[in-house]
């Protein structure tokens, strides 16, 4: 794995582009926010120009990038672009064309990342494995017998859509009571402007949540309570070995895992009480990247 490849994490809120060497190592990094763009072309000319800061001499020959979308193995076009509606419908040679002199791997962007955690982060030695993050939106990636898995139609993993509470709440795309509407960053970010006012943000509610403040906790119980729901939910689907947690929501606050874990027992059958195994993930912030890397590489050789 001694070579340098571009790894590109495309996020509902950030672009994050890296220079990936020796297999795992990210050495240089460019960010920009996703919404300030709204046409594919001048997207793509974007991160072509951040690739070619972190790697003026163009020493990576490969590009993986994780797309949060729906992946299926035989993809041609990007569809279900929730978070980035824009991109709907642009075709795989199309985004291909934007990177001339490179080769280009593309998978959903929860996917790279399970694969990365599996085979050398916090999921190393589990056969079966979940990866989740919860971030702008809340998707997954699912590891059976170590290889991801996709479903027939390139699915599998858009747990965001699993409906985990009867609450109604608005959402652009998904029905009430689904966990992406009710757990991700931007339902915390829209709780706290309702109790806090237009200016607050997620991290102000945690930040009350930490003082006592009622209304706080009373948010963040619900949220437990829902995620809970959604973790015994898929822990008597899929009964994996381990679930991975990551993304901005639980990075800032790592505390949130054994709330779950607690929720979760609660819901499951009893013989699998001592086996919720619920952790955070490796890689931190830069696993979307170095992931996305990881897949440039393995891809390429046949291995994924």
């Amino acid at each position: 794995m001694n070579e340098s490849v571009i790894g590109i994490d495309v996020g509902g809120t950030n672009i994050r582009v890296g220079l990936v060497e020796n297999g795992l190592s990210l050495t240089r990094k460019e960010t920009a926010l996703t919404t300030e763009y709204k046409k594919p072309a001048e997207f793509f000319e974007e991160i072509f120009s951040m690739i070619k800061k972190i790697d003026p001499d163009h020493t990576a020959k490969k590009i993986g990038i994780g797309l949060p979308v729906p992946w299926p193995d035989e993809a041609d076009q990007i569809v279900d672009a929730t978070n980035i509606p824009w991109l709907e419908e642009v075709s795989v040679d199309t985004l291909r064309s934007y990177f001339s002199g490179y080769q280009v791997f593309i998978d959903n962007d929860v996917n790279v990342v399970a694969l990365l955690e599996a085979h050398y982060g916090a999921a190393k030695g589990c056969r079966n494995a979940m990866y989740i993050t919860v971030s702008t939106g809340v998707g997954s990636g699912i590891i059976i017998d170590n290889k991801i898995l996709r479903g027939s139609h390139g699915y599998a993993g858009e747990i965001g859509s699993m409906i985990v509470s009867s609450l109604k709440k608005n959402h652009p795309s998904l029905y009430d009571g689904s966990l992406e509407s009710l757990c991700s960053g931007l339902a915390l970010e829209e709780e706290s402007k309702r109790v806090y006012g237009e200016a607050a943000t997620a991290s102000l509610l945690f930040e009350q949540y930490q003082k006592n403040d009622k209304e706080a906790k009373k948010v963040i119980d619900l949220w437990i309570e829902h995620f809970s729901n959604a973790i015994a939910s898929l822990m008597q689907t899929i009964d994996p070995d381990i679930f991975v947690l990551g993304g901005a929501v639980i990075h800032h606050n790592p505390w949130l895992i054994e709330k779950v874990a607690e929720g979760t027992r609660k819901k499951v059958f009893k013989n699998l009480r001592d086996k919720i195994n619920i952790v955070i993930n490796q890689y931190s912030s830069e696993a979307g990247v170095i992931g996305a890397g990881y897949l440039a590489i393995h891809q390429s050789e046949g291995e994924i």
